[in-house]
């Protein structure tokens, strides 16, 4: 048996309709569709890949932030996500021994089994896919960069056989179509790998860009549906539709910018002194964003709580983390304990807070707005934080390892998927996974679901008050949602 990802980048599941994504509507049609399924928190491509790799939450694997402040590393220079040289950089401080969990490039070789990894993402982010590459040379290809990719020698095979690819534009029509004929060109002439991710960073690129309904990100949506369309051809007429099993997947939600900020300017007007490290004698180090971090000097409990303080008055500041005072609140009155949402990692920020959201529509009919720090456009979207159109992510599974036109209602995340693949491999699940195995979507299940548990917690200080629900089947929890409530 061999496991395909497919990688929709940002996608929304209710953007998958007949009329936006016709072959992928298909394909959910005839397959296992579950409806409640969930990322981690926070809802960021360089949180959640880690996750989906590791089956485990940031607080077990340690990548908590697409950007933040890592003072073992360097203590002036923030770790990039989005960066090979930042990522190899924390790679040799940590022993090679990044991720605080095993990954599925780790598994598979040390079982001698093999992996490969193909995406249009930036090269960062592919190499957090497989950041044991050098110690386990399986295939990973960044697209638009050849020169981060390995083997060497693989990734020459292919441009010798597909040409150069393309520079990367928004929308990334190109850069989908070279990703697909890789899969198709090169990895279908050979025997497949045990597990192959091909990962499109459309719609993510457009939706940024452009806006979730915009028509550039409409087009990127139907141009990966077209994509796709070649890859489940292919699958269909070859003979490896009984052994194949196909998982559609996505790393988070989106939703959209609508008043621009900035938490700089806003906490220096309170009086603190912010910079983005503390080496030059600064209150706290700020990574600014829709969802932000912010390291307080010496971990001072009493400016930790004035600062948190001080976020909890601004009108924008949605939500509010810091470490655990118990199993729900955090050392600031009125915030939540980062554990309760998984993100309580030692490399994790004194403080997260989340900007303010709101359930409306925005101007092309899609829920879920938001204040913003950053410089993408008014209109443009964002992920990041706690919304449930952020939370609420894609997966579809198709293939004979899987039911056939089923809906799986209980909840299930991005931690849950390699649990499945590990199991439907015959492989053990290493110690360091946070999810389970999704029995209730195998074929021959009985298709009962298993007990879901609903959770809700409210905390605040003053007139600020904030909520998060989430759900537990066993001992996996899943985020539903979080927002300041008033």
């Amino acid at each position: 048996m061999k496991f395909l990802f497919i990688g929709f980048d940002g996608l929304r599941p209710d953007m998958i309709t007949e009329e936006l994504m016709p072959n992928l509507f298909r394909f959910a049609q005839r397959g296992v569709i579950f409806e409640s399924h969930r990322c981690c928190f926070p809802s960021s491509t360089y949180v959640n890949l880690p996750s989906l790799v590791t089956g485990a939450t940031p607080a077990q694997h340690g990548i908590i932030a697409n950007y933040y402040l890592d003072r073992t590393v360097d203590p002036r220079e923030r770790f990039e996500g989005s960066s090979v040289e930042r990522i190899e950089k924390a790679q040799r401080k940590y022993g090679g021994k990044l991720y605080d969990a095993q990954s599925v490039g780790e598994i598979l070789g040390l079982a001698g089994r093999r992996l490969a990894v193909i995406s249009t993402n930036t090269p960062g982010s592919v190499r957090l896919a497989h950041h044991q590459v050098f110690d386990h040379s399986h295939l990973c290809l960044s697209c638009h960069t050849p020169a981060t990719s390995y083997p060497r020698d693989e990734v020459a095979q292919i441009v010798a056989r597909l040409g150069a690819p393309p520079q990367k534009v928004f929308p990334n029509l190109e850069g989908i179509t070279y990703a697909t004929s890789v899969f198709l060109e090169h990895i279908c002439r050979r025997e497949l790998p045990d597990l192959t991710i091909l990962w499109y960073s459309e719609p993510d690129d457009s939706y940024h860009a452009f806006g979730i309904g915009a028509p550039e990100s409409l087009q990127a949506l139907r141009h990966a549906d077209s994509e796709f369309a070649r890859v489940i051809e292919w699958w269909r007429s070859s003979d490896q539709q009984e052994s194949l099993q196909i998982l559609v997947v996505s790393d988070h939600g989106q939703i959209t910018q609508k008043t621009k900020v900035s938490m700089a300017e806003l906490l220096r007007d309170v009086g603190f002194k912010v910079d983005d490290h503390l080496e030059d004698g600064a209150d706290l180090a700020l990574i600014a964003g829709y969802c932000g971090g912010i390291l307080v000097r010496d971990k001072d409990p009493d400016l930790t709580r004035a600062i948190g303080q001080a976020l909890m008055a601004f009108d924008c500041c949605g939500m509010v983390f810091s470490a655990g005072r118990d199993d729900v609140e955090g050392i600031i009155p009125g915030s939540f304990s980062k554990s309760l949402v998984m993100a309580d990692h030692p490399r994790s920020p004194d403080i997260y807070y989340v900007l303010r959201t709101d359930n409306e529509s925005d101007g092309h009919g899609y829920i879920g707005n938001c204040y913003f720090d950053s410089g993408r456009p008014v209109g443009g979207s964002i992920h990041g934080g706690l919304h449930p159109k952020e939370m609420h992510s894609t997966l579809i599974a198709g293939g004979s390892f899987f039911r056939e036109t089923a809906t799986v209602e209980a909840c299930s995340g991005m931690t849950d998927i390699l649990p499945t693949v590990l199991h439907g491999l015959g492989m053990s699940l290493p110690d360091s996974t946070d999810g389970r195995v999704l029995y209730e979507a195998m074929a021959g299940s009985d298709g009962v679901m298993p007990d879901t548990v609903s959770e809700q917690f409210e905390t605040g200080a003053g007139s600020y008050r904030q909520l998060l629900q989430r759900k537990r089947v066993d001992n996996t929890v899943y985020l539903d949602g979080g927002w300041r409530s008033r």
